[in-house]
Order: C-alpha cells, then sequence, then structure tokens
C-alpha cells in the first residue's frame, strides 16, 4: 500500500480491485464507472467514497437524477462498508438536481465550489446519464467532464463518476476521451444463471489486469476475483518472483523440487513413482465410479499432514461429515479429525456443484493456501471445476484449456503439489486388462470440456503425472488395478499392479507383477 501511496496510487477499499486496476486509483485521476442499470454502478462509487472517508481523506458524493440523497442513503444502510459516524463532516451526500436547470456550466462550477468548501480529496457524481441530459449537445457533457475533471485534479482530489452506458459504445468514444480511467461493469444472463464482471477498459499510465473479471455483489459490497489467466501472465512477466510465500527466489523453489518427493505412503505405489510425486507437479488421478480415487486422494493429503505438510482438500461432491465417514471407516479416522481441528493441518473445503465462478473458486483457493502455507492439494474432482468454467463463459468449452494451464502456473510457483481427481467411463468388461492404458479412453468421454477436439484432454497433457485406476469383473470378482500412465521426472514403474481396497488398512496395493499380465 505504501508503495502504491508513493506512485500517487491509492487504495479503493473493494477487494482485489486494485490488483486488476494495475496498484489502485491514481490520485487527481477522472474515472468512469460504466454500465447497465442493476450492474452494480452505485454500489461500487459509494463503497469506494465510504473507504476513502474511512482512511481519512473527506469525500463527497453528488447525487443528479438518479435518486434522492435521503434514499441513497437508505439503500448504502444495508452493506457492511456504511458507517453512519462518517456522514456529516467525513462524507457528505449532495444532489445537483437543483443546479442542472441553469446550465452544466452553473453547475460545474457549483459542484467544484462544493468540494473547494469541503476541501475534499474524493469526489463522486452518481448519475452522469441525468447530468447528460441537460444539455442538448453532446460537446457540452464533454466539456463538463474536462472542467472538472482538470479543475479538481490542480486541487489534488479524485473524480468518481458513473453513466447508465456500455463502456464499448461508440457513441460514448467522444466523453470517455477525457477520463484517466474507464471502469466497465457487465451484468449477463447465461443460459438461466447471472453473472456480473468487470472490465479496466482505460488505465492512463498503468498496466492494469486485462480482460473480463468475475466479482460478486452481497452485502459486503463488491469484491472482484481476477481471471486466472490473468494473474498467471502477469506473475510470468515479473519473472517468476511473487508475493507472500510465493515470493521465494527461483533457486529456492528449484531447490526444493529435489526434497524428497510427495509420496502416497503406500510403498509400492511410491516404488512405482520411484518414491513419490515429485515436488511442485501436479498429478492426474483418473478412474471410473468407484475405482478407489476419493481413497486414495485421502490417502495422499493425510501423508503429508504426517510429514508436518499443510494440506488442503477441495471436494465439490462429498461434504466434510461424509469424507469423515468414509475415513471412519478405515484406520485413518481418528488421524482425518485430529488434521481438521482449528489448530490443525487439513483444510477441508467443500463447495456446493452448483452455478460456481470459476474465478472465485481460484481466489479462494490461492488466499487459503497463502493463509496455510499449505504444501499438497486435493481436487476433487477437476469434472466439476471444468463443467464450471464451461457454464459461466460465452465461449463454452473454449476457456478451459486456458483455464488448467494458468491454475496449473500459480499452483506450482506457490510450491504446492497438486492431485486432480477426474471421472471417466465405467469399465463393464468381463477380461481384466493387460496393460496400464484403459479401452476405455480409446474414446473421448466429452465430459465438461476436458477432451478436447476428440483428443486427450488438456489437463493430461499439462500435468506431469498421470495415474489411472481401473476395474473389471470376471468370474463374479472385481479386480482394481492402478498404473502410472505418465510421470515426466521419475524413472516410474509403468506396469499395472492389482490392488485391493479393505478394512481396516484401507487401499493395499499388492506386491509384485501385475496378476493381470497375460
Amino acid at each position: 500500500m505504501n508503495a502504491a501511496r508513493n506512485l500517487g496510487l491509492y487504495p479503493t477499499g473493494v477487494p482485489r480491485l486494485d490488483d486488476v486496476l494495475g496498484g489502485g486509483l491514481p490520485s487527481g485521476s477522472l474515472a468512469l464507472i460504466m454500465g447497465p442499470p442493476g450492474s452494480g454502478k452505485t454500489t461500487l462509487a459509494n463503497q469506494m467514497a465510504f473507504a476513502a472517508a474511512r482512511a481519512g481523506r473527506k469525500a463527497i458524493v453528488f447525487t443528479a437524477l438518479s435518486e434522492p440523497t435521503t434514499k441513497l442513503i437508505e439503500h448504502l444502510r444495508n452493506f457492511e462498508f456504511f458507517d453512519n459516524d462518517l456522514i456529516g463532516d467525513q462524507l457528505q451526500f449532495l444532489s445537483l438536481q437543483q443546479f442542472l436547470s441553469a446550465g452544466l456550466p452553473a453547475t460545474a462550477d457549483e459542484l467544484i465550489a462544493a468540494v473547494r468548501s469541503a476541501q475534499a480529496e474524493f469526489v463522486t457524481l452518481d448519475g452522469f446519464r441525468g447530468v447528460r441530459g441537460a444539455e442538448a449537445a453532446p460537446q457540452q457533457a464533454r466539456q463538463f467532464l474536462y472542467d472538472i475533471g482538470a479543475t479538481l485534479s490542480l486541487h489534488g482530489a479524485t473524480a468518481l463518476i458513473t453513466s447508465e452506458a456500455n463502456p464499448r459504445d461508440p457513441a460514448f468514444y467522444p466523453e470517455t476521451t477525457t477520463a484517466d480511467v474507464i471502469i466497465g461493469l457487465y451484468y449477463s444472463l447465461i443460459g438461466m444463471r447471472e453473472r456480473r464482471s468487470i472490465e479496466i477498459t482505460k488505465m492512463r499510465g498503468m498496466s492494469p489486469m486485462l480482460g473480463i473479471h468475475g466479482f460478486v455483489l452481497d452485502q459486503t459490497g463488491l469484491t472482484v476475483y481476477p481471471r486466472v489467466e490473468a494473474q498467471a501472465l502477469i506473475e510470468q512477466s515479473r519473472g517468476g518472483l511473487f508475493s507472500g510465500r510465493a515470493g521465494a527466489k527461483q533457486s529456492e523453489k528449484q531447490s526444493e523440487a529435489l526434497t524428497p518427493p510427495a509420496g502416497f505412503g503406500l510403498s509400492e505405489l511410491d516404488a512405482l513413482l520411484d518414491g513419490g510425486l515429485t515436488r511442485q507437479t501436479a498429478a492426474l488421478l483418473e478412474g471410473s465410479l468407484g475405482a478407489g480415487k476419493t481413497l486414495l486422494a485421502l490417502q495422499f493429503a493425510l501423508t503429508g499432514i504426517q510429514n508436518n505438510e499443510p494440506a488442503i482438500y477441495l471436494s465439490f461432491r462429498e461434504t466434510a461429515d461424509q469424507l469423515l465417514r468414509m475415513a471412519d471407516a478405515f484406520s485413518f479416522g481418528a488421524q482425518m479429525r485430529e488434521a481438521l481441528t482449528d489448530d490443525g493441518l487439513l483444510k477441508l473445503v467443500h463447495w456446493l456443484p452448483v452455478e460456481l465462478d470459476p474465478d472465485q473458486v481460484t481466489v479462494t483457493l490461492l488466499d487459503m493456501i497463502e493463509r496455510t502455507s499449505a504444501r499438497r492439494l486435493v481436487i476433487d474432482s477437476v469434472g466439476e471445476l471444468a463443467r464450471c468454467v464451461v457454464e459461466s463463459s460465452n465461449s463454452g468449452s473454449g476457456r478451459v484449456p486456458n483455464y488448467l494451464a494458468a491454475l496449473l502456473t500459480v499452483l506450482r510457483a506457490r510450491g504446492v503439489t497438486t492431485l486432480f481427481v477426474k471421472e471417466i467411463r465405467p469399465t463393464l468388461t468381463a477380461t481384466p486388462y493387460s496393460s496400464g492404458v484403459a479401452s476405455e479412453n480409446d474414446a473421448p468421454d466429452h465430459i465438461y470440456g476436458l477432451d478436447w477436439a476428440g483428443g486427450p484432454d488438456p489437463l493430461a497433457t499439462h500435468v506431469e503425472n498421470v495415474i489411472r485406476v481401473q476395474q473389471a469383473f470376471a468370474n463374479g470378482q472385481r479386480l482394481r488395478t492402478i498404473a502410472i500412465v505418465k510421470s515426466r521426472f521419475t524413472a516410474h514403474d509403468e506396469r499395472p499392479r492389482e490392488f485391493v481396497i479393505s478394512p481396516p488398512d484401507g487401499l493395499i496395493v499388492l506386491p509384485g507383477a501385475s496378476s493381470q499380465q497375460s
């Protein structure tokens, strides 16, 4: 924050909006917030005004013809950022309606006079569309923006103006040329769900995060969730040096990758992987329903806990109670309950897979990794994550490869070893397999955009490790096998091994050559 202030940037008080802006809002700038009705313009502008007042900067909120100041204040009381103690000297609400009949030049004079009288440093004009309609000539509206922007800038005041308009509408281009910052808000329907998003379409002298980013509007106000693709590109441009725990030198991260591998705590499986997964890599654990994926994923997380490595288990299907019930059926139930205590090393997050926002999921997950110093991460299942990317995007499955590649990049940079669980089509064969490559994957699965153009799914091509669990039914018995299909950095054993699931021991990989080999 101090570095931003030295550059003339001030925090907006809106979670993660400063990251998207490239550091904050420039002092003395003229900023436009543009968007359709109901997109959150008024809420965003007032959230920033309250934040400025709370930080000790005097602020004024002017209303035009949008709504009376008393009605606006009553609406704002519903938000957590509202502070009645600030209203009066530190934060004032004034109406411009009485001056508009005299024309825009007179209105600009009155606005500037009020700002000077209050010695305000942060000025908000809510409802520029009403001001714009006070004059027939569009040139007058542009002159109004120029006059107040230039004059307030000389006094060191930042001006924030909201307007009902499409930020990319050419009809507003002449007026927007006067702005230093343009923040576009979008409010759209994708299928039966609504999607709110934000875009920095203009930012003079700064490098904002490009593209569209999601945001949530609730009782706290606006919370912005930057796209993971934009985060990955910015972090890459900084030469691999990131914030927080991820800010360690590249040499330190490389040396950590050479530490003992991240094992599963299963001697035979770890032997197949030449000790375990290479640190700061990702593995795809795929298999059909009931093959033992979740049990193996829990084993991976709990083995990390035994080694004093904090772990996060993100589940889109089973709740914490359901996973604990599963663990209680085996010998590691007590260990899992202890690890889930407030000061335990395991964080279990259940996210209902209904109308998910992938950017919200990613940002929340990265914040949790930063806060807990997690070294291991399980995502169960990646199919649900990919589905929410598809359903929240106008481009359908087109975003999935970029999203997954960026997610892997930021996870590796934070020193996390990740296990993605993926369900593939079930196998109902009467004969066991003779190799680790399942015939069920010869044709695309077509699930949630994870099969790209009829070929391998985009995650499998980016991860360093692929582990496949399979099951077959022969002579009335179920036969389970596990095989290391891919392990980029280890001298792994590709031969499949048979394994059993038996309480209370859990999952046991049998020694020796697989009985399925012909």
